[in-house]
């Protein structure tokens, strides 16, 4: 009788937690949903400092992600950038990926990798985020 009862405790612990997974579920997805859409708003004003999006790959997942792929295309000033950042100071999206291609683009420039050239930035809108700074063999 004692198994039975811990047995059905069990069985609504379990219903409950899947419920909830489930609802984290959705609210991640929606939240996923309004990145992306998002991307499209700032995608243009991304290129006007010199990085173009070569690819999205985006995680279902939990917790849900974003992989952007940049390539720089051409140099932009500090203060330029300073000024576009500036002139869109409500677009948080916009102030972290551009922050954060700026950043890595100083880095690779310090790094000598010999017979490894620079091509890519990768921004992961994660949880936490993570930036990648791709080298490929000449």
């Amino acid at each position: 009788m004692a198994l039975n009862k811990f047995t059905e405790s069990l069985k609504d612990k379990v219903a409950g937690a899947t419920e909830f997974i489930n609802d984290v579920k959705d609210e991640s997805k929606q939240k996923l949903v309004s990145y992306v859409n998002g991307l499209g708003e700032i995608l243009p004003i991304i290129a006007e400092t010199g990085y173009r999006l070569n690819a999205i790959d985006i995680e279902v997942s939990i917790p849900p992600g974003v992989n952007l792929q940049f390539e720089k295309v051409q140099d932009v000033s500090k203060e330029k950038i300073d000024s576009i950042l500036e002139q869109n100071k409500d677009k948080t999206l916009l102030k972290g990926i551009v922050t954060s291609l700026v950043a890595a683009d100083e880095f690779h420039k310090k790094v000598q990798l010999g017979n490894y050239a620079f091509t890519e930035i990768t921004i992961d809108l994660s949880i936490p985020p993570k930036v990648h700074i791709k080298f490929v063999r000449k």
